[in-house]
């Protein structure tokens, strides 16, 4: 009896496991390309290659662990010395140097950066650059050299020189008293201070200098003047500040230092009434005031003795009580 021989079944096919990271790894690379002049990863093919290389590591461990063992003992040279050591570490650092590469700091020694803004623009601009432009760039250059020189010379700058030196003539005693001012230590007033002995000393002299400077353009009263306080306080204030005044220039004269100008201020006048045509007895009239009645807002008002004084056909005559001319 025959048997009756079935399919014989194929062999089977023996498949590389891929490993997920080998995977991945081969997508990126065929993704993105390798750069020029570094070899790709080796990487083992499959998971059992890689348990195989495995083993046969540890077995050469311990074979050379027992090999070593012996070894050591008799090929012992001593303590390896230092520079044996930096000179195995050098050459490992040296195999491993990575060079890198900055963009982001702009180089100095560039064209653009010696470029001048019109240069730059006609340099970025898509036109060619023309003839013409290049002789007009290079005529005006000495014109501007000269009017650079002559600017200098100019009557505005000698003004702002000029009111420098007055403004410095002016303060001198406020500089010289703070200590800022070498050349004022010849004042006696000046000798006993310090240079920066006292808290603050900038802001006081620059609150000074300011006060000088706003009296210096016509204000009435000064900043630092205090408006409310005993009577007998304030003539011992005005008459220390006198005598402070007097030795200062005294002295000032004595030594050949050169002041400002002294300033003498009026009295304020007597009538707070009036409206601005005059003060008192002396003093002088404000600019643009009338010469006869007073103003009142924008009325000028004129008196009737005034107006008789104004209608006489003769010379104006000083009458009145109290006057030259007047009853006694």
């Amino acid at each position: 009896m025959t048997s009756a021989l079935g399919k014989r079944k194929a062999p089977p096919v023996e498949e590389d496991v891929v490993d997920a990271q080998e995977a991945l790894r081969r997508h990126f690379e065929a993704r993105f390309k390798m750069p020029a002049g570094i070899a790709p990863c080796a990487a083992p093919s499959s998971k059992k290659q890689a348990r195989g290389e495995d083993e046969d590591n540890e077995e050469d461990e311990d074979d050379s662990d027992f090999d070593s063992d012996e070894s050591n003992a008799e090929s012992w040279d001593g303590v390896s010395s230092e520079e044996e050591e930096g000179d195995g570490l050098d050459s490992g650092e040296e195999s491993h140097v990575v060079e890198v590469v900055d963009h982001t700091k702009s180089s100095s020694t560039s064209i653009t950066s010696i470029m001048s803004k019109k240069e730059l623009k006609a340099y970025l601009s898509s036109r060619p650059p023309s003839h013409t432009s290049a002789a007009q760039s290079d005529s005006t250059s000495p014109k501007k050299k000269k009017a650079d020189e002559s600017q200098a010379e100019d009557s505005a700058a000698f003004l702002a020189n000029d009111l420098a030196l007055q403004r410095l003539i002016a303060e001198s005693h406020i500089l010289s008293a703070a200590g800022g001012n070498s050349s004022h230590w010849q004042s006696s007033a000046a000798a006993g201070t310090a240079t920066n002995t006292r808290a603050f000393a900038a802001g006081r002299t620059a609150k000074k200098t300011t006060d000088l400077r706003f009296q210096a353009l016509g204000a009435k009263d000064s900043i630092l003047a205090q408006s409310k306080m005993p009577m007998s306080m304030r003539k011992g204030i005005v008459s220390h500040n006198t005598a402070k005044e007097a030795k200062r220039r005294r002295e000032a004269k004595e030594n050949g230092i050169i002041l400002e100008r002294e300033v003498k201020k009026s009295k304020p006048s007597r009538s707070k009434k009036s409206g601005g045509g005059g003060g008192g007895r002396g003093e002088p009239r404000e600019v643009g005031a009338p010469g006869v009645g007073r103003m009142r807002g924008a009325t000028l008002r004129i008196s009737a003795r005034e107006a008789e004084v104004l209608n006489r056909p003769g010379p104006a005559r000083r009458g009145g009580r109290g006057g030259r001319g007047g009853r006694r």
